[in-house]
């Protein structure tokens, strides 16, 4: 379909778990949607590509997603409820920030897991943490305002 991304169609009803653990296996990169079963293509299609986009987004420490999974983000994603996409198009030139974000909301707030998967010492995230909420106007250690920053990412991949 591009340049990095495959359809692949199956009309198996079986979990397709067995199927996809040699592809997962030999492409340790390789990131697998998921869709429902359903009548049209376009449907299993579009269901597949909303949930990649979610996995895009909030980069998850998973490889295989399916959209019964991450239904709520999807349309949470779809929902223009703000114009949050712009308060973290802010960030889009400082990865390190997006990827802090990302870490943090993976861990639900977790200030020990976060630096620790991202390798930093607590009070660097915690820098990190105050220039986001500098740049974005939005404070992430506040559960409803890291909540409006997780739609602004998933808005961002839409």
């Amino acid at each position: 379909m591009e340049e990095d991304s495959y359809l692949i169609l199956m009309q198996n009803q079986e979990p397709t778990t067995k199927l996809l653990e040699p592809l997962v296996r030999s492409h340790p990169d390789v990131l697998i949607a998921i869709s429902r079963q359903e009548h049209s293509i376009a449907d299993v299609y579009m269901q597949a590509k909303s949930a990649m986009n979610v996995v895009l987004a909030l980069r998850p420490p998973v490889q295989i997603v399916s959209f019964a999974e991450v239904e709520f983000l999807v349309k949470l994603s779809q929902t223009n409820l703000t114009n949050t996409i712009h308060l973290v198009s802010k960030l889009e030139d400082t990865v390190d920030l997006l990827d802090t974000l990302r870490s943090f909301i993976n861990h639900n707030g977790s200030v020990s897991f976060t630096a620790d998967e991202l390798n930093i010492h607590r009070n660097t995230l915690q820098y990190r943490l105050k220039r986001i909420h500098t740049l974005t106007g939005k404070d992430p250690r506040n559960l409803l305002q890291l909540f409006e920053l997780t739609h602004g990412l998933l808005a961002l991949h839409q």
